[in-house]
């Protein structure tokens, strides 16, 4: 059970949008959008894909493969008009013009299926306006097209965290960390699914100094939490020197 002094973090947008969280109590750090429509990672094919008509077979002179090696499709390359269209869909999100945003969004989506990005910052959108079921489509479409997509992974932990989905959301954040271990806010985010919803201190005390240790040290309201969870995790922790706590 949430206590009273835990409160509800809101969405807002400055340059791109972002989570603002209250002062004194563990939150959802600032899901940040991806910087352009950036190709999805190429996935190696299982051994009983078939193959586009025209690809030469393994072991074939022209596209001979070691034994063993799965065939990996080449990354298609980002046309120069997605990613200035990317880049007006995120000016007008900076502007709060958020229904233009998300037309232009849309539109891109439509020109080039293909990239994750728009759908995850539709998400990130439709999860500050509360609309999780369209949040929740968006995450899922953008991790469709690329499996290994952090932020896309990290979105679907909010929106299961927010609906009561809390082993789902687990799931989701710990995928966000296998796809990317360097994605500071899953960490962060675990650690208040942790904290505060499973009640589980001593679990959240690692990703808390996890996210720590990639954002530098640098957040004194996580460094609060980690000394409040190490009290109740019973832990003994002292802060590295040199990081600020």
């Amino acid at each position: 059970m949430i206590s009273s002094r835990h409160c509800h973090s809101g969405l807002g947008v400055l340059a791109a949008l972002a989570i603002a969280g209250c002062a004194s109590t563990p939150s959802e750090p600032p899901p940040q959008p991806a910087a352009r429509p950036s190709a999805p990672a190429p996935q190696p094919q299982p051994a009983t894909e078939t193959v586009p008509p025209g690809t030469p077979a393994a072991g074939s002179a022209a596209g001979a493969v070691p034994p063993g090696a799965a065939a990996v499709a080449a990354a298609p390359i980002v046309p120069e008009r997605a990613t200035q269209q990317f880049n007006q869909a995120l000016t007008l999100l900076a502007a709060g013009k958020t229904q233009d945003a998300e037309l232009e969004l849309k539109t891109l989506i439509v020109a080039f299926p293909e990239f994750p990005a728009p759908h995850v910052n539709l998400g990130l959108m439709f999860l500050r306006a509360g609309r999780l079921p369209e949040a929740e489509q968006e995450f899922k479409a953008a991790s469709e097209r690329n499996a290994q997509d952090a932020p896309a992974l990290n979105g679907l932990g909010l929106v299961y965290r927010r609906t009561g989905r809390f082993a789902d959301a687990e799931h989701a954040y710990q995928q966000a960390i296998a796809a990317d271990p360097a994605y500071a806010g899953a960490y962060r985010n675990l650690g208040v699914l942790y904290d505060l919803y499973l009640q589980a201190p001593e679990r959240a005390l690692p990703m808390y100094l996890r996210y720590q240790e990639l954002s530098g040290g640098a957040d004194k309201q996580v460094a609060e939490w980690i000394k409040d969870v190490s009290r109740r995790a019973g832990a003994d922790h002292k802060p590295a020197e040199g990081k600020t706590q």
